[in-house]
């Protein structure tokens, strides 16, 4: 990696629970993901309040951010007043480390939304090619440290950096026993491979049936959250902390 992005990421990483890795935007653009059709309609309801962003002509390279999200500390993932904490933490970091890369070395960048559907890119795939995991049998990327307890988004940079590349002798789903898909309640895995309109089925579900937060929001009112299934995830045993102690 070059002395610029290594920079970055460390920079990024200083961040508590963030991991963050580098990747050639053209390469996200002709991975997987944009070659496929999309199989089912996520429910528009998660698309509202992020406004379009535009991609510049001259990105060339992308940071990718991941921040670790515990089995113990569900509340970054529940959902209320139209993100959740944890989205807001990556934005925060997103929107800092735009004005340091441009104060510190000169690099415009513009911070993606989440959602495709609003100017972001397919994250997934940007976290295999900056390095931050493997795709794993539960169809969720496996990152060495947080197994698939982790969250991306990702900032554009216009200059060409030397991108972190898929991780190498990395293969935690070879010898495992499927527990991630046993642990679906929508039997998304039935057919043997990842179908998404029974995961649909499942966050349409959840989206119905908020739950009251314990929490009372700033203006004292208790709030209504929508706490997403994390079935999958929470069964998969990669990086769990015994198994990190142990390593």
């Amino acid at each position: 990696m070059d002395a610029i992005g290594a920079k970055i990421i460390a920079k990024a990483e200083s961040f508590p629970g963030i991991k963050a890795g580098i990747a050639s935007f053209d390469d996200i653009l002709k991975a997987p993901s944009y070659q496929a059709v999309p199989d089912g309609r996520w429910n528009p309801f998660l698309t509202n309040g992020e406004i379009a962003t535009e991609w510049p002509p001259n990105a060339k390279s992308v940071v990718v951010l991941g921040l670790h999200h515990p089995e113990d500390n569900p509340q970054l993932d529940w959902w209320h007043d139209g993100n959740t904490d944890g989205n807001r933490q990556l934005m925060q970091v997103s929107s800092f480390l735009k004005q340091w890369l441009h104060e510190t070395l000169g690099l415009n960048a513009v911070p993606l939304p989440y959602h495709v559907e609003r100017g972001g890119i397919f994250l997934k795939d940007a976290a295999i090619l900056a390095g931050l995991g493997v795709l794993g049998k539960s169809n969720l990327v496996l990152n060495p440290t947080f197994g698939p307890r982790i969250r991306f988004r990702s900032i554009l940079i216009d200059r060409e950096l030397e991108p972190g590349g898929p991780i190498e002798g990395f293969s935690p789903c070879d010898s495992c026993a499927e527990m991630c898909r046993s642990a679906c309640p929508q039997d998304a895995f039935a057919s043997g491979s990842y179908h998404r309109p029974n995961c649909i089925v499942q966050i349409n579900a959840d989206i119905a049936n908020k739950t009251p937060d314990v929490k009372i929001g700033e203006d004292g009112n208790s709030r209504q959250v929508i706490k997403f299934c994390r079935a999958c995830e929470l069964a998969c045993p990669v990086g769990l902390i015994d198994d990190f102690i142990k390593g």
